[in-house]
C-alpha cells in the first residue's frame, strides 16, 4: 500500500504540471514557450538562490548570536523567506520587463504562473522518484555491499527502516504542498506582470511580501506545529492566493489591436 502511495505521490508531481500546461494552452489557445519561459525563470532564479543560501548557512554557522533560540528561529524563518521572495520575484519581474514585453494579459501570466511553479513540482517529483527507486533496492539489500563506511551502517539502515514506516498520509504530502505551492505561484505571476502592464509597482512589492509571508510561516510553523497541520495552515493560504488570482482578473483589460488610420 505505502508503495502505491508513493508512487501516487512522485507521479503527480510529474504529471500534475504537464496536464495544467496542456489544459491551459488549450483553453486560452496560448503558446508553450510561456510555460518555457516561466519553468526556465524559476530554473535560472535558484542558479542564484542556491548558493546564496549556502553562504548564508555559512555565515550563520560563524556568527555568534545570542539572540534566544525563538528569535533565531524567526530571524532564520524571515530570512529565507525573504530569499526566496527576492529572487524568484525579481527574476520574473525581469522575465515580463525585458523578455515578455507584449505579454499583457491575465491568461498569459497564469501560464507563466504554471511553468515557473509547474517545473519546481517536476524537479521535486523526479528527485522523489529516484530516492523511491533507491529505498526500494535498499530496503532488502545488505547495505555494506554499497560502499557505505562500517560505522555509518546502522545510521544508513534506520533511514531505510524510517523510511518505509512513513505513516501513508505522510506519503502523499509531497503532491498536496506542490498543489498548494502552484497555486501560490500562478497568483504571484499575475500579480507581478499587473504592476509592469500598469505600471503599479505596490503589486511587485505585494507579491514579494505574500512570497515571503508564505514561505517564512511554512519554516517558522513546521516544528512547531507539524507537517499535517502545517499543510491544513499552507492550505488555506493557497485558497487566499487563488481568491487573489481569480480577483485580480477583472483587474486586466484586453488589449485591444491598433486600429490602422486613414489617412483622408
Amino acid at each position: 500500500m505505502l508503495t502505491v502511495i508513493f508512487s501516487i505521490n512522485f507521479l503527480g508531481m510529474i504529471v500534475l504540471p504537464i496536464l495544467l500546461a496542456v489544459y491551459f494552452t488549450r483553453k486560452f489557445d496560448l503558446s508553450w514557450s510561456l510555460v518555457f519561459a516561466g519553468a526556465l525563470t524559476f530554473i535560472l532564479a535558484q542558479v542564484l538562490h542556491i548558493p546564496f543560501l549556502s553562504g548564508l548557512t555559512v555565515l550563520f554557522n560563524n556568527m555568534d548570536i545570542s539572540a534566544s533560540p525563538e528569535l533565531r528561529t524567526i530571524i532564520t524563518a524571515v530570512v529565507l523567506g525573504l530569499a526566496a521572495g527576492l529572487f524568484e520575484e525579481t527574476a520574473r519581474w525581469i522575465l515580463f520587463k525585458f523578455r515578455l514585453k507584449n505579454v499583457k494579459t491575465w491568461s498569459e501570466g497564469l501560464l507563466v504562473g504554471v511553468g515557473h511553479g509547474g517545473v519546481e513540482a517536476l524537479i521535486v517529483g523526479v528527485l522523489g522518484a529516484l530516492t523511491f527507486i533507491n529505498m526500494i533496492i535498499l530496503r532488502n539489500a545488505n547495505l555494506a555491499n554499497f560502499g557505505i563506511p562500517a560505522d555509518q551502517l546502522d545510521l544508513a539502515a534506520q533511514q531505510v527502516d524510517a523510511f518505509w514506516a512513513t505513516p501513508a498520509y505522510m506519503a502523499i504530502m509531497g503532491l498536496v504542498e506542490r498543489v498548494f505551492a502552484i497555486c501560490l505561484h500562478l497568483t504571484l505571476s499575475v500579480m507581478v506582470l499587473y504592476s509592469i502592464v500598469y505600471r503599479k509597482p505596490v503589486w511587485f512589492w505585494a507579491a514579494l511580501l505574500w512570497h515571503t509571508f508564505v514561505d517564512a510561516i511554512a519554516v517558522y510553523l513546521l516544528p512547531i506545529v507539524g507537517a499535517l497541520a502545517l499543510e491544513g495552515i499552507v492550505g488555506i493560504l493557497a485558497i487566499i492566493s487563488l481568491w487573489v488570482l481569480f480577483t485580480m482578473r477583472n483587474r486586466f483589460v484586453e488589449i485591444e489591436p491598433a486600429q490602422p488610420v486613414i489617412e483622408v
